[in-house]
């Protein structure tokens, strides 16, 4: 058989490093550079090699008392962080694969990666943030085998099961000598440490310095979500080299853009090295607009070829430029074939296999996909196993390769190679659906890309396939919209219709919070019309004047989907007439106005001008929240009290900014359902939000969860979402220490008002005060958390029961909270009202000692005579019996 020729090889050289083991090189960077800075944080200031060596030492000690020995495998669910680093060196020096997952994994794709790889112990945090070291019990005591394995990354499985790639010393130290010439590191360098663990282009940002003696800059925060304060601290630290995907670079790009000031001082940097998907053109010039002086390079990599294995240095120039993925680096090769797998020659279209020393030889315990995608040939370099990537590209002897695109079931997602199968085997598994098709748009504003699915039948209930799939999938997998079509479009020749779908796909993008929308009624009509239609739009039947809210049925959801009309026929609601559910329809229009305050209708161009202040003025309030980098988020929202922007307008930006910021911070949006309080009834998807619509809408839109708890239930998105939505809180006191409240006080959750001051929080500072009134009753219902009905028996605070006299006479008075804490609340300007930021444990210092001077000052001063009747203060009675049930009502 004829060997096969390299379409184009890389150099081929020995490694500068003079051993083969990593251990080995790592060894002499310590040896050689002990007081060179290793790490630099903006909270823990500088770790020495010294340092981090000895924390590396340390850290081997213990995975050798729990029994862990060079060739097996470690679990490491780590988010980015010194003790991270100092994970990956101590596997290293032991010669143990370290296995990096996402903290925010499902419990199903950890236990499939723990059983794949047969893992001896997993390193992750425990509550209170220190590392925890667990020895891992394997099946029979079968150890895990990975001698000369430096680390296992796990990609999508187009079976819906993750694939684990083994990556080779070798392979890792070929790719780390190329990269420091590419980059011209040197132990006087520094790289910063952006990209998430599980993600391999986060390789480079470890071994890279590692095996030189240079910096890694570690911010605290994530440039995804607090962007300008990580480019502040990139700046002061001098980074020399920066890694993104494209999707990153944009907003990146955006920022500079936006702030010359910060721009100018980023003399430091040299070059952004960019992976993961397709790099635009039009990036490239507006990267040397902003930063002449550095340099971009686009590269290229599957997970199965360690990171990178081609490399392109992007010119300058204002020209459009065709873009390239580049030459091989040393000691690899790059084959273009046809379906024959013969070599097609330059400029011809065909697919990638690469061979050379960054291969990796197979998949962990998956025999069949590795047989697909690593096949051994006869080349001219001698015998290799070849890659097949699915990626067509395109080779010139000047550029390298330029790609094509795939021609086979993965995408590029956000710089994440996706296995659509994983996604549809996921959808396939609800029983929900009768097909499915995804497809990865880019957005109008050319703010990155979105996920979005098409389902069949239309019928299908996508509010349940989403929070299925949110369950099942990694966050990053869960697409933003799923779609439902009456049928998949296909061509004339039976194939399906690509182009068609992305065209749908786009469509749906762009309506986002909407679903299909009306048109506008005539001008003539009157607010009472326009009100009667959005209702009769969502149940299907004629509506009278007379019938109340509550007899139409109206939830939070639909109650958005009216002010989504509305805002068509330009008006909104003059006040939150939603809490007003037994006022007829007939009032609910007559406190409708107008969205321009001035008295007439907006046109397109004013609605559109106060969308963009809107969404500059949530920026700001954002900005002001990413310096305190808070790792608990408590939002609070009035909707309908931000006023001049249309409903969907409002929705669109804070779904966007909430989806920002969680990416970083767990966002809780209080979702009570104090219904259950006379019904003693609860489930947690049916029974919707009863204190405002921004809740529902992030359990619809985003990767969200939903507490347990039928009175104070809240729905959480962000890097805790698994943990907070596991908790039994219904077995937990409302607002004491063992409550969620109690959390976030020790978390110093930062607490946000959109358009209102009623933070849940004051009732945990009554608590604190010990407040007279501050009592609870216990109530038995059925509940169902996802699981199906359970017996309940839960505590709630005694003011939330309609009917009883102390619903009215317990009422707080917010105005109080705002004066009191007015040295340390943050006040912003936003949609005609006002947002309010404070921290919770600000709110404690402040209110509850005034609260123990002052029992009942927090309490409408009408209704205090009668608190105090009720519930007088231990100087008024001696004999006051504990919190608990009062009167004798359990609930029951």
């Amino acid at each position: 058989m004829q060997s096969l020729v390299p379409t184009l090889s890389g150099p081929r050289r020995p490694l500068r490093f003079g051993h083969d083991k990593i251990a080995d090189v790592i060894a002499e960077t310590l040896d050689k550079f002990p007081s060179n800075t290793a790490v630099r944080t903006n909270e823990n200031g500088d770790v020495s090699y010294r340092e981090l060596g000895t924390s590396a030492s340390s850290l081997m000690g213990r995975f050798e008392a729990i029994g862990i020995r060079p060739g097996e495998a470690v679990i490491v669910k780590l988010p980015r962080s010194v003790d991270l680093v100092t994970v990956i060196l101590a596997t290293q020096l032991l010669g143990v694969a370290f296995v990096p997952v996402d903290p925010s994994d499902s419990d199903q794709r950890l236990d499939h990666i723990i059983r794949n790889t047969n893992a001896n112990a997993i390193v992750s945090q425990d509550p209170s943030g220190s590392m925890r070291v667990e020895r891992v019990p394997t099946p029979s005591g079968i150890n895990s085998v990975f001698s000369s394995i430096a680390y296992i990354m796990h990609t999508s499985g187009s079976t819906g099961i993750p694939k684990g790639v083994p990556v080779s010393q070798a392979a890792l130290l070929n790719l780390v000598d190329w990269y420091i010439d590419m980059i011209n590191f040197s132990e006087s360098a520094s790289i910063a440490q952006l990209t998430r663990p599980a993600f391999d282009f986060s390789i480079p940002e470890f071994f890279v310095p590692f095996l030189t003696g240079g910096t890694i800059v570690l911010p605290t925060t994530q440039l995804q979500a607090q962007i300008i304060q990580t480019i502040e601290f990139l700046i002061q630290s001098g980074t020399n080299v920066i890694q993104m995907v494209p999707t990153l670079l944009r907003r990146f790009l955006g920022t500079l853009e936006r702030l010359p000031s910060i721009t100018e001082r980023f003399t430091d940097l040299e070059y952004v090295v960019c992976n993961g998907e397709s790099l635009p053109d039009s990036l490239r010039r507006r990267f040397y607009s902003l930063l002449p002086s550095a340099t971009l390079i686009n590269s290229y990599g599957p997970t199965e070829c360690c990171v990178a294995v081609s490399y392109h240095y992007c010119p300058r120039g204002d020209e459009d430029l065709p873009m390239f993925i580049g030459k091989p680096e040393c000691n690899i090769d790059f084959f273009v074939l046809d379906e024959a797998q013969s070599n097609v020659g330059v400029e011809v279209e065909g697919e990638l296999w690469v061979g050379g020393v960054q291969t990796s030889q197979r998949y962990v315990a998956d025999e069949v996909q590795s047989k697909l995608r690593f096949v051994p040939y006869m080349t001219a370099n001698g015998e290799q196993v070849l890659y097949r990537t699915g990626d067509y590209v395109m080779a010139s002897k000047e550029h390298g390769l330029r790609f094509v695109g795939r021609k086979d079931d993965q995408i590029k997602f956000r710089g994440i190679r996706l296995e659509k199968g994983e996604i549809t085997s996921a959808i396939d598994r609800t029983a929900l659906c009768a097909d499915s098709e995804l497809v990865v748009v880019d957005r109008d504003d050319d703010m990155g890309q979105e996920l979005v699915c098409m389902v069949t039948p239309a019928s299908a209930d996508v509010d349940e396939v989403h929070r299925r799939l949110s369950e099942a999938l990694p966050n990053d997998r869960v697409p933003r919209l799923i779609v439902p079509l009456v049928e998949l479009p296909f061509t004339a020749n039976g194939k399906l219709d690509q182009r068609a779908l992305e065209r749908t796909a786009k469509e749906a993008l762009r309506a986002n919070v909407k679903r299909a929308a009306a048109q506008a009624g005539n001008a003539t009509e009157s607010p009472l019309d326009h009100l009667l239609a959005a209702i009769e739009a969502f149940t299907g039947r004629r509506v009278l004047p007379s019938l109340t809210a509550r007899e139409c049925k109206i939830d939070s959801l639909n109650f958005l989907e009216i002010q989504l009309k509305l805002a068509e026929a330009g008006l909104m609601f003059g006040e939150d007439v939603y809490q007003e559910q037994d006022l007829s329809l007939e009032e609910w229009a007559r406190r409708t106005q107008p969205i321009d305050r001035s008295g007439s209708q907006a046109g397109a161009t004013g609605q559109s001008g106060h969308a963009a202040q809107f969404r500059d003025e949530v920026a700001q309030i954002i900005e002001y929240v990413e310096t305190r980098a808070p790792s608990t988020i408590v939002l609070h929202s009035s909707l309908v009290a931000l006023r001049n922007v249309p409903a969907n307008e409002v929705a669109s930006i804070l779904l966007e900014t909430i989806e920002r910021v969680s990416a970083t911070s767990t966002v809780l949006l209080p979702a009570f359902t104090l219904s259950y309080c006379s019904t003693q009834r609860y489930h947690w998807t049916k029974t919707k939000s009863e204190t405002g619509v921004l809740a529902d809408l992030v359990m619809r839109q985003l990767p969200a969860g939903r507490t347990k708890h039928p009175a104070y239930s809240i729905v959480v998105t962000g890097p805790r979402m698994q943990e907070l939505c596991k908790t039994n809180w219904w077995k937990c006191s409302p607002f004491g220490d063992d409550s969620i409240f109690g959390e976030i006080s020790r978390s110093a959750g930062l607490i946000i008002g959109l358009g209102t001051s009623n933070f849940t929080h004051v009732h945990r500072c009554e608590l604190l005060a010990g407040v007279p009134y501050s009592k609870t009753i216990n109530l038995r219902g059925l509940a169902d958390f996802g699981g199906g009905p359970i017996d309940v028996s839960t505590e709630v605070y005694i003011r939330d029961i309609k009917g009883r006299p102390e619903y009215s006479f317990l009422a707080h008075d917010t105005t109080r909270d705002v004066r009191e804490m007015r040295d340390v609340l943050r006040e912003f300007a936003i949609a005609g009202t006002y947002a309010r930021v404070v921290d919770a444990r600000d709110m404690e210092s402040k209110l509850v000692s005034v609260m123990r001077t002052e029992p009942y000052g927090f309490l409408h001063e009408r209704a205090r005579v009668e608190a105090q009747h009720a519930y007088p203060s231990e100087d008024q009675v001696e004999d006051w019996p504990s919190s608990g049930a009062e009167g004798g009502f359990d609930g029951a």
